[in-house]
């Protein structure tokens, strides 16, 4: 049953990021905390055109047990109003051996691979909210799962530096009107 949902949701998000032209972030720069399998701390920057880089620094934090980093490319769509945005994204990850917190059926060896995520986010004032989930697959490692879905997870952030807003008086369109 789980595997015929997992089957469609991943062609309903595919259609989805491809057919919603808007964007729109309030923020190019938001630094702050991520919950899922620990507490890590998240970064993220606006490039242009509604697109993103995040970076993860996962911590062995709350009985994580991971300790690495992911970078990965979003690309955000506005959802609803502004502020509100869907967004999905790719990157790879890199996990070093934590062989004190580690199950015995696990090999120890450092794991890189490859992410992906989607998500919604929110912003209120200064704050941003996200939910997301980050599938892994692991290229090398010899981990004895390869392919990890991980839950969802939960972040906020701190809105460090946000976007100027484009006003009419700036719109190329509007300028066409004004002497006349």
């Amino acid at each position: 049953m789980m595997n015929n949902f997992r089957f469609f949701l991943c062609p309903l998000i595919l259609t989805i990021c491809f057919t919603v032209p808007a964007f729109a972030q309030k923020y190019k720069t938001a630094v702050g905390i991520r919950f899922d399998n620990g507490v890590n701390l998240t970064a993220q920057q606006y490039i242009t055109n509604g697109w993103t880089v995040e970076g993860i620094l996962h911590t062995p934090l709350l009985a994580s047990k991971d300790m690495g980093v992911t970078v990965l490319a979003e690309k955000h769509r506005k959802i609803l109003f502004r502020g509100t945005n869907f967004y999905t994204g790719i990157g790879g990850h890199y996990y070093w051996q934590q062989n004190s917190i580690r199950d015995e059926a696990e090999i120890y060896q450092n794991v890189i691979g490859v992410s992906g995520i989607a998500g919604v986010e929110m912003s209120l004032g200064r704050i941003n909210f996200a939910l997301d989930w980050k599938p892994e697959l692991h290229l090398s490692g010899g981990q004895a799962r390869p392919f990890e879905w991980n839950g969802a997870s939960f972040s906020i952030r701190y809105i460090v530096e946000k976007r100027e807003r484009k006003k009419i008086k700036n719109w190329k369109f509007w300028n066409n009107f004004k002497g006349k």
